[in-house]
Protein backbone atom coordinates (compact mmCIF):
# COMPACT_ATOMS: atom_id res chain seq x y z
CA UNK A 1 0.00 0.00 0.00
CA UNK A 2 1.55 3.57 -1.31
CA UNK A 3 1.71 5.93 2.08
CA UNK A 4 1.33 8.39 -0.33
CA UNK A 5 0.60 9.63 -4.08
CA UNK A 6 2.28 11.60 -5.85
CA UNK A 7 1.32 14.23 -8.64
CA UNK A 8 3.21 15.91 -11.09
CA UNK A 9 1.41 18.92 -13.32
CA UNK A 10 3.85 20.90 -16.04
CA UNK A 11 1.25 23.52 -16.61
CA UNK A 12 -0.54 26.38 -13.83
CA UNK A 13 -4.24 25.92 -13.39
CA UNK A 14 -4.83 22.28 -13.78
CA UNK A 15 -7.40 19.82 -12.52
CA UNK A 16 -5.80 16.80 -10.09
CA UNK A 17 -7.08 13.49 -9.49
CA UNK A 18 -6.11 12.47 -6.14
CA UNK A 19 -6.31 8.95 -5.12
CA UNK A 20 -6.56 9.09 -1.18
CA UNK A 21 -6.21 5.29 -1.13
CA UNK A 22 -7.99 3.98 2.15
CA UNK A 23 -7.23 -0.14 1.80
CA UNK A 24 -8.79 -2.59 3.40
CA UNK A 25 -6.14 -5.34 2.83
CA UNK A 26 -2.68 -5.17 2.13
CA UNK A 27 -1.51 -4.17 -1.22
CA UNK A 28 -4.70 -4.25 -2.32
CA UNK A 29 -8.21 -2.85 -2.23
CA UNK A 30 -10.08 -0.01 -3.73
CA UNK A 31 -9.05 3.73 -3.54
CA UNK A 32 -11.90 6.17 -3.56
CA UNK A 33 -11.01 9.41 -6.19
CA UNK A 34 -11.53 13.22 -5.66
CA UNK A 35 -11.30 15.61 -8.66
CA UNK A 36 -9.59 18.98 -6.86
CA UNK A 37 -8.93 22.41 -8.80
CA UNK A 38 -4.95 23.81 -8.05
CA UNK A 39 -3.15 26.27 -9.14
CA UNK A 40 0.26 24.30 -9.40
CA UNK A 41 3.51 25.35 -10.45
CA UNK A 42 5.86 23.43 -12.94
CA UNK A 43 7.62 20.34 -11.63
CA UNK A 44 5.59 20.77 -8.46
CA UNK A 45 5.09 17.76 -6.10
CA UNK A 46 2.20 17.52 -4.13
CA UNK A 47 1.89 14.59 -1.49
CA UNK A 48 -1.48 13.18 -0.30
CA UNK A 49 -2.02 11.17 2.52
CA UNK A 50 -4.53 8.83 2.80
CA UNK A 51 -7.25 9.06 5.61
CA UNK A 52 -6.52 6.60 8.52
CA UNK A 53 -8.13 5.49 11.51
CA UNK A 54 -4.58 6.52 13.34
CA UNK A 55 -6.11 7.13 16.66
CA UNK A 56 -9.42 6.99 19.06
CA UNK A 57 -11.57 7.77 17.03
CA UNK A 58 -9.54 8.41 13.76
CA UNK A 59 -8.07 11.89 14.67
CA UNK A 60 -7.17 14.11 17.78
CA UNK A 61 -10.38 16.16 17.25
CA UNK A 62 -12.45 12.30 17.78
CA UNK A 63 -14.19 13.67 14.44
CA UNK A 64 -13.48 10.60 12.15
CA UNK A 65 -15.73 7.74 12.41
CA UNK A 66 -14.41 5.54 9.34
CA UNK A 67 -15.01 5.24 5.93
CA UNK A 68 -17.31 2.75 2.85
CA UNK A 69 -18.11 2.00 0.78
CA UNK A 70 -20.14 -0.33 2.34
CA UNK A 71 -20.25 -3.95 1.09
CA UNK A 72 -23.61 -4.71 -1.15
CA UNK A 73 -23.62 -8.50 0.74
CA UNK A 74 -24.02 -8.85 4.18
CA UNK A 75 -20.64 -9.14 7.00
CA UNK A 76 -19.83 -12.06 7.85
CA UNK A 77 -16.41 -12.72 9.75
CA UNK A 78 -13.55 -12.74 7.23
CA UNK A 79 -10.79 -13.54 10.01
CA UNK A 80 -10.34 -13.91 13.66
CA UNK A 81 -7.54 -13.87 15.84
CA UNK A 82 -7.24 -15.19 19.76
CA UNK A 83 -5.77 -13.06 22.52
CA UNK A 84 -4.65 -13.97 25.72
CA UNK A 85 -5.37 -13.11 29.69
CA UNK A 86 -3.35 -11.77 32.50
CA UNK A 87 -4.13 -11.14 35.78
CA UNK A 88 -1.60 -7.79 37.26
CA UNK A 89 -1.10 -5.78 40.32
CA UNK A 90 -4.05 -4.06 39.87
CA UNK A 91 -6.37 -7.12 39.40
CA UNK A 92 -6.07 -10.51 40.46
CA UNK A 93 -8.64 -12.03 38.35
CA UNK A 94 -7.31 -12.40 34.70
CA UNK A 95 -8.45 -10.14 31.85
CA UNK A 96 -8.48 -10.66 28.40
CA UNK A 97 -9.25 -9.06 25.02
CA UNK A 98 -10.36 -5.70 24.17
CA UNK A 99 -11.30 -2.92 27.12
CA UNK A 100 -14.28 -0.83 26.45
CA UNK A 101 -11.35 2.29 25.73
CA UNK A 102 -10.47 0.32 22.78
CA UNK A 103 -10.76 0.66 19.09
CA UNK A 104 -7.85 -0.62 16.63
CA UNK A 105 -5.95 1.61 14.44
CA UNK A 106 -5.16 0.98 11.19
CA UNK A 107 -3.47 2.28 7.98
CA UNK A 108 -5.12 -0.21 5.95
CA UNK A 109 -2.26 -2.53 5.24
CA UNK A 110 -2.07 -3.30 9.16
CA UNK A 111 -4.23 -2.68 12.58
CA UNK A 112 -2.57 -2.28 16.00
CA UNK A 113 -4.56 -2.91 19.13
CA UNK A 114 -3.34 -3.08 22.53
CA UNK A 115 -4.80 -6.07 24.57
CA UNK A 116 -5.77 -6.92 28.73
CA UNK A 117 -3.26 -9.58 27.82
CA UNK A 118 -0.62 -7.47 28.06
CA UNK A 119 0.79 -6.92 24.51
CA UNK A 120 0.33 -4.40 21.83
CA UNK A 121 -0.52 -6.27 18.62
CA UNK A 122 0.07 -5.33 15.08
CA UNK A 123 -1.57 -7.80 12.31
CA UNK A 124 -1.78 -7.93 8.64
CA UNK A 125 -5.12 -6.45 7.49
CA UNK A 126 -5.80 -9.27 4.47
CA UNK A 127 -5.49 -12.29 6.32
CA UNK A 128 -4.93 -11.54 10.39
CA UNK A 129 -1.44 -12.81 10.84
CA UNK A 130 0.44 -12.09 13.71
CA UNK A 131 3.23 -9.14 12.86
CA UNK A 132 4.83 -8.23 15.36
CA UNK A 133 3.20 -8.30 19.58
CA UNK A 134 4.99 -6.01 22.15
CA UNK A 135 5.13 -7.06 25.98
CA UNK A 136 3.87 -4.62 28.79
CA UNK A 137 3.90 -5.32 32.25
CA UNK A 138 -0.08 -4.93 32.48
CA UNK A 139 -3.15 -5.13 30.66
CA UNK A 140 -3.62 -2.47 28.01
CA UNK A 141 -6.86 -0.61 27.24
CA UNK A 142 -6.22 2.28 25.37
CA UNK A 143 -5.91 2.99 21.19
CA UNK A 144 -2.57 2.89 20.01
CA UNK A 145 -2.04 5.98 18.31
CA UNK A 146 -0.35 6.09 14.70
CA UNK A 147 2.11 8.47 13.99
CA UNK A 148 4.24 8.62 10.58
CA UNK A 149 6.49 5.15 12.10
CA UNK A 150 5.70 5.13 15.17
CA UNK A 151 2.90 3.36 17.22
CA UNK A 152 2.21 5.27 20.85
CA UNK A 153 0.48 2.66 23.24
CA UNK A 154 -0.06 2.67 27.31
CA UNK A 155 -2.61 1.11 29.52
CA UNK A 156 -2.54 0.28 32.86
CA UNK A 157 1.74 -0.80 33.75
CA UNK A 158 1.35 3.50 34.34
CA UNK A 159 3.63 4.01 31.25
CA UNK A 160 3.55 5.52 27.89
CA UNK A 161 5.52 3.36 25.12
CA UNK A 162 6.53 4.99 21.66
CA UNK A 163 6.94 1.83 19.34
CA UNK A 164 8.43 1.69 15.71
CA UNK A 165 5.67 0.54 14.03
CA UNK A 166 7.53 -1.67 11.52
CA UNK A 167 8.73 -4.09 14.06
CA UNK A 168 7.17 -3.46 17.29
CA UNK A 169 10.42 -2.10 19.10
CA UNK A 170 10.64 0.26 21.56
CA UNK A 171 12.09 3.58 21.10
CA UNK A 172 11.00 4.83 24.50
CA UNK A 173 9.13 4.91 27.16
CA UNK A 174 7.51 7.69 29.87
CA UNK A 175 6.27 6.64 33.48
CA UNK A 176 3.05 8.49 34.77
CA UNK A 177 1.80 8.04 38.08
CA UNK A 178 -0.69 5.23 37.40
CA UNK A 179 -2.78 3.97 34.95
CA UNK A 180 -3.00 5.57 31.17
CA UNK A 181 -6.44 4.49 29.75
CA UNK A 182 -7.26 7.06 27.06
CA UNK A 183 -5.78 7.18 23.11
CA UNK A 184 -3.03 9.80 23.06
CA UNK A 185 -3.50 12.74 20.66
CA UNK A 186 -0.45 13.44 18.49
CA UNK A 187 0.23 16.74 17.15
CA UNK A 188 2.82 18.65 15.19
CA UNK A 189 5.46 16.44 17.17
CA UNK A 190 3.55 16.60 20.63
CA UNK A 191 2.01 14.03 22.48
CA UNK A 192 -1.17 14.73 24.68
CA UNK A 193 -2.92 13.16 27.07
CA UNK A 194 -4.37 12.83 30.66
CA UNK A 195 -3.79 9.67 33.40
CA UNK A 196 -5.47 8.60 36.91
CA UNK A 197 -2.91 9.98 38.32
CA UNK A 198 -5.26 12.77 38.08
CA UNK A 199 -2.69 14.91 36.03
CA UNK A 200 -2.65 16.11 32.40
CA UNK A 201 0.42 15.87 30.05
CA UNK A 202 2.64 16.92 27.35
CA UNK A 203 5.45 15.06 25.94
CA UNK A 204 7.81 15.51 22.87
CA UNK A 205 7.40 12.84 20.12
CA UNK A 206 10.76 12.44 19.09
CA UNK A 207 12.27 11.53 22.66
CA UNK A 208 9.29 11.88 25.05
CA UNK A 209 10.55 14.07 27.13
CA UNK A 210 8.29 16.20 29.42
CA UNK A 211 6.99 19.46 27.95
CA UNK A 212 4.42 20.21 30.78
CA UNK A 213 2.43 18.41 33.39
CA UNK A 214 -0.61 20.58 34.41
CA UNK A 215 -1.91 20.72 38.47
CA UNK A 216 -4.28 17.49 39.54
CA UNK A 217 -7.67 17.99 37.45
CA UNK A 218 -8.29 14.76 38.41
CA UNK A 219 -8.18 10.75 37.13
CA UNK A 220 -9.20 10.69 33.69
CA UNK A 221 -10.41 7.80 32.24
CA UNK A 222 -11.48 8.50 28.77
CA UNK A 223 -9.14 10.27 25.61
CA UNK A 224 -9.17 14.39 25.39
CA UNK A 225 -10.33 15.88 22.35
CA UNK A 226 -8.12 18.51 21.02
CA UNK A 227 -9.85 21.38 18.82
CA UNK A 228 -8.68 25.23 18.41
CA UNK A 229 -6.11 25.03 20.48
CA UNK A 230 -7.69 23.49 23.49
CA UNK A 231 -8.20 20.58 25.27
CA UNK A 232 -11.38 18.83 26.16
CA UNK A 233 -11.31 16.07 29.32
CA UNK A 234 -13.63 14.90 31.74
CA UNK A 235 -12.70 13.64 34.93
CA UNK A 236 -13.62 10.39 37.04
CA UNK A 237 -14.70 13.14 40.12
CA UNK A 238 -17.43 14.49 37.86
CA UNK A 239 -15.28 17.62 35.93
CA UNK A 240 -15.28 18.78 32.00
CA UNK A 241 -12.35 20.97 31.69
CA UNK A 242 -11.30 22.89 28.90
CA UNK A 243 -7.56 23.60 28.48
CA UNK A 244 -4.96 25.72 26.90
CA UNK A 245 -2.95 23.12 24.52
CA UNK A 246 -0.22 25.45 24.85
CA UNK A 247 0.38 25.05 28.22
CA UNK A 248 -2.23 23.05 29.83
CA UNK A 249 -4.19 26.01 31.56
CA UNK A 250 -7.13 25.52 32.77
CA UNK A 251 -10.01 27.55 31.04
CA UNK A 252 -13.04 26.84 32.24
CA UNK A 253 -14.28 24.08 34.38
CA UNK A 254 -17.91 22.77 34.64
CA UNK A 255 -19.53 20.26 36.29
CA UNK A 256 -20.74 16.91 35.13
CA UNK A 257 -21.96 15.90 38.36
CA UNK A 258 -21.03 12.02 38.44
CA UNK A 259 -17.76 9.62 37.16
CA UNK A 260 -17.43 10.16 33.30
CA UNK A 261 -15.36 7.93 31.45
CA UNK A 262 -16.36 9.69 27.76
CA UNK A 263 -14.52 11.20 25.69
CA UNK A 264 -16.11 14.44 25.03
CA UNK A 265 -17.41 15.27 21.37
CA UNK A 266 -16.52 18.87 20.43
CA UNK A 267 -19.10 20.13 17.27
CA UNK A 268 -20.74 22.85 16.04
CA UNK A 269 -19.73 24.98 19.57
CA UNK A 270 -21.08 22.31 21.76
CA UNK A 271 -19.57 19.83 24.01
CA UNK A 272 -21.21 16.34 24.90
CA UNK A 273 -20.04 14.08 27.49
CA UNK A 274 -22.16 11.46 29.40
CA UNK A 275 -21.40 9.76 32.70
CA UNK A 276 -21.65 7.22 35.26
CA UNK A 277 -25.21 8.32 36.27
CA UNK A 278 -26.56 7.81 32.65
CA UNK A 279 -26.94 11.38 31.42
CA UNK A 280 -25.79 12.66 28.59
CA UNK A 281 -25.13 16.38 28.68
CA UNK A 282 -24.29 19.63 26.50
CA UNK A 283 -22.34 22.44 26.89
CA UNK A 284 -21.06 26.00 25.58
CA UNK A 285 -17.99 25.20 23.70
CA UNK A 286 -16.67 28.46 24.80
CA UNK A 287 -17.82 28.76 28.63
CA UNK A 288 -18.92 25.74 29.56
CA UNK A 289 -22.39 27.08 30.62
CA UNK A 290 -24.32 23.53 30.35
CA UNK A 291 -26.75 23.59 27.01
CA UNK A 292 -29.45 20.48 27.93
CA UNK A 293 -29.20 17.10 29.67
CA UNK A 294 -31.24 13.76 28.70
CA UNK A 295 -31.21 10.78 31.29
CA UNK A 296 -31.05 7.46 29.76
CA UNK A 297 -32.12 4.50 32.41
CA UNK A 298 -28.62 3.59 33.27
CA UNK A 299 -24.84 4.36 33.37
CA UNK A 300 -22.68 5.01 30.41
CA UNK A 301 -19.09 4.17 29.53
CA UNK A 302 -19.26 5.06 26.18
CA UNK A 303 -18.92 8.52 24.44
CA UNK A 304 -20.92 10.75 22.05
CA UNK A 305 -20.68 10.60 18.20
CA UNK A 306 -22.14 13.91 16.84
CA UNK A 307 -23.24 13.02 13.46
CA UNK A 308 -25.44 15.46 11.23
CA UNK A 309 -27.27 16.96 13.81
CA UNK A 310 -27.38 13.82 15.56
CA UNK A 311 -25.63 12.21 18.99
CA UNK A 312 -25.78 8.86 18.96
CA UNK A 313 -24.83 7.28 22.42
CA UNK A 314 -25.09 3.25 24.18
CA UNK A 315 -26.03 3.02 27.90
CA UNK A 316 -25.90 -0.04 29.89
CA UNK A 317 -29.81 -0.35 30.36
CA UNK A 318 -29.23 -2.31 26.34
CA UNK A 319 -30.30 0.70 24.06
CA UNK A 320 -28.24 2.66 21.83
CA UNK A 321 -30.25 6.29 21.53
CA UNK A 322 -30.14 8.53 18.87
CA UNK A 323 -30.85 12.31 20.32
CA UNK A 324 -31.18 15.48 18.53
CA UNK A 325 -28.09 17.46 18.52
CA UNK A 326 -29.42 21.34 19.50
CA UNK A 327 -31.95 20.01 22.13
CA UNK A 328 -31.15 16.38 23.37
CA UNK A 329 -34.83 15.68 22.47
CA UNK A 330 -35.03 11.52 21.69
CA UNK A 331 -35.20 11.09 17.82
CA UNK A 332 -35.02 7.06 18.19
CA UNK A 333 -33.67 3.92 20.58
CA UNK A 334 -33.04 0.40 19.65
CA UNK A 335 -33.39 -2.33 22.33
CA UNK A 336 -30.30 -4.38 22.29
CA UNK A 337 -29.41 -8.30 24.16
CA UNK A 338 -27.49 -6.63 26.50
CA UNK A 339 -25.67 -3.53 28.08
CA UNK A 340 -23.50 -1.59 25.68
CA UNK A 341 -20.43 -0.26 26.84
CA UNK A 342 -18.86 0.60 23.16
CA UNK A 343 -18.88 3.99 21.26
CA UNK A 344 -20.74 3.29 17.87
CA UNK A 345 -19.05 4.83 15.09
CA UNK A 346 -21.62 6.33 11.93
CA UNK A 347 -20.65 5.54 8.81
CA UNK A 348 -22.61 5.68 5.09
CA UNK A 349 -25.76 6.25 7.29
CA UNK A 350 -25.50 3.38 9.78
CA UNK A 351 -24.87 2.78 13.76
CA UNK A 352 -22.00 0.49 14.12
CA UNK A 353 -21.65 -1.25 17.74
CA UNK A 354 -21.67 -4.26 20.05
CA UNK A 355 -22.81 -5.17 23.39
CA UNK A 356 -21.26 -6.84 26.47
CA UNK A 357 -23.20 -10.44 25.35
CA UNK A 358 -21.00 -10.33 22.10
CA UNK A 359 -23.61 -9.16 19.68
CA UNK A 360 -22.77 -6.93 16.72
CA UNK A 361 -24.98 -4.32 15.45
CA UNK A 362 -25.91 -2.30 12.09
CA UNK A 363 -28.57 0.22 12.68
CA UNK A 364 -29.54 2.34 10.40
CA UNK A 365 -28.97 5.83 11.39
CA UNK A 366 -31.47 7.67 10.04
CA UNK A 367 -34.31 5.55 12.33
CA UNK A 368 -32.76 2.70 13.84
CA UNK A 369 -34.44 0.10 12.16
CA UNK A 370 -31.73 -3.51 12.15
CA UNK A 371 -30.02 -3.79 9.58
CA UNK A 372 -27.77 -6.53 10.65
CA UNK A 373 -26.35 -8.40 13.77
CA UNK A 374 -24.09 -11.12 14.29
CA UNK A 375 -22.36 -13.00 17.11
CA UNK A 376 -19.46 -13.03 17.39
CA UNK A 377 -18.25 -13.69 21.35
CA UNK A 378 -19.29 -13.30 24.92
CA UNK A 379 -18.60 -9.79 25.46
CA UNK A 380 -17.80 -6.82 23.41
CA UNK A 381 -17.00 -3.72 25.35
CA UNK A 382 -14.56 -2.53 22.69
CA UNK A 383 -15.16 0.50 19.65
CA UNK A 384 -14.99 -0.89 16.01
CA UNK A 385 -12.44 0.45 13.44
CA UNK A 386 -13.87 0.75 10.03
CA UNK A 387 -12.54 1.39 6.96
CA UNK A 388 -13.46 1.64 3.31
CA UNK A 389 -16.00 -0.67 4.56
CA UNK A 390 -13.98 -3.43 6.20
CA UNK A 391 -15.02 -3.64 9.98
CA UNK A 392 -12.28 -4.55 12.94
CA UNK A 393 -14.09 -5.43 16.42
CA UNK A 394 -12.40 -6.89 19.35
CA UNK A 395 -14.37 -8.71 21.99
CA UNK A 396 -13.17 -10.80 25.31
CA UNK A 397 -10.69 -12.91 23.81
CA UNK A 398 -10.64 -11.76 19.61
CA UNK A 399 -9.94 -9.29 17.26
CA UNK A 400 -12.04 -9.35 14.25
CA UNK A 401 -12.30 -8.69 10.70
CA UNK A 402 -15.78 -8.39 9.08
CA UNK A 403 -16.92 -7.69 5.56
CA UNK A 404 -17.83 -9.48 2.55
CA UNK A 405 -15.99 -11.92 0.98
CA UNK A 406 -14.89 -10.93 -2.77
CA UNK A 407 -15.86 -7.44 -1.61
CA UNK A 408 -11.97 -6.01 -1.76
Amino acid sequence: MKNSIEIRKATGLALLVVLAALLSGCGGGKAETKTVESDVRPAETIRVRPIIVSTWLGNPSRTFYGSGPWPSQPLEVLWSVKTGAMAGPLHKDAWGGSAWPGQPSTNGERVYFGSADGYVYCLNTRDGSVVWKFKASDSLKATPTIVGDKIIANGLDHYIYCLRAEDGSLVWKYKTGFEVDGSVAAIDGRLYFGGEDHFFYCLNLEDGSLVYKTEKLGSMEGSCTVIDGRIYVGTEQGDLYSLNMANGATIWKARIGADSDSTPAVVGGLVYTAAEDGNVTAYKQETGERVWTFKTGAGIWSSPVVKDGRVYIGSSDQNMYCLTADKGQLVWRYKTHAAVWGTAPVVDGRVVFGDKSGWFYVLSAEDGKLIQELKLGDNINATPAIMQGRIYIGTSNTLNALGAEGSE
